[in-house]
């Protein structure tokens, strides 16, 4: 896990903070690798993922006990970032449940099961024509159906060449997506609210103090990235 290390989850209140924020990104990379090519969610899965060093900075610690620092000002940067993209991705599920209700997107299962039950009448309808004495009328209907699928698709390739296609990267959220992404929010909020109760604690007991980090970060309102680049020189 690297910097996130279950080890440490009972070493102290900072520790056990680190493998809680640990669990919360494994659920963030797992959203960033299942939704790479969905469109908004992926995206901010990839923004949630990259700054994550929110969060290092915030519990590095200090350069006498890495067990014993927590980082008010980057803290509340980390939290209220965070906040908003679980609160983003609340908000495309949303958008996306609404949108597969009205175009019945989700109904799959009984697309399938309508699908067979075509099939199965299909069969009983060449099973009656195969009696004896309705040869004929097999072949003459066989060669019916062939005629009409063919008119039917040389329609549809022409209203294909008179339309242009359009190109599409992204892919919509399918019902499958959709409960897989409600699963990872709700492991995100479990992981979130447990870190914030460890981190409300830790502030009533040793006061909201902040680095010169974070000082930094918040006089200069730099870009995040910057910040975190500057970080790296000092």
């Amino acid at each position: 896990m690297g910097f996130f290390d279950k080890g440490h989850e009972k070493e102290s209140p900072i520790g056990n903070l680190r493998a809680h924020i640990g669990t919360f990104m494994y659920f963030v990379k797992v959203g960033k690798s299942k939704f790479k090519h969905k469109g908004k969610v992926g995206e901010i899965f990839a923004d949630m993922d990259n700054t994550q060093y929110l969060f290092q900075q915030a519990t590095s610690g200090t350069m006498y006990d890495m067990k014993k620092k927590l980082d008010y000002t980057l803290w509340d940067a980390a939290t209220h970032k965070y906040t908003e993209d679980i609160q983003k991705l609340k908000d495309e599920l949303l958008k996306a449940v609404d949108e597969g209700e009205e175009s019945g997107e989700f109904a799959e299962e009984k697309k399938e099961k309508e699908i067979e039950a075509e099939k199965e009448e299909e069969e009983k309808k060449a099973d009656a024509e195969e009696e004896p004495g309705s040869w004929k009328a097999h072949i003459k209907g066989q060669m019916e159906e062939a005629e009409e699928k063919a008119r039917k698709e040389a329609g549809e390739k022409e209203k294909e060449m008179e339309t242009p296609a359009v190109e599409t990267e992204e892919e919509s959220l399918t019902e499958e997506d959709c409960r897989e992404l409600w699963r990872i929010i709700q492991g995100l909020e479990r992981e979130y609210k447990e870190m914030n109760s460890i981190a409300d604690d830790w502030f009533s007991v040793h006061g909201k103090k902040t680095g010169c980090m974070a000082a930094l970060a918040a006089m200069t309102l730099l870009p995040l990235g910057a910040v975190y680049g500057l970080y790296h020189l000092l």
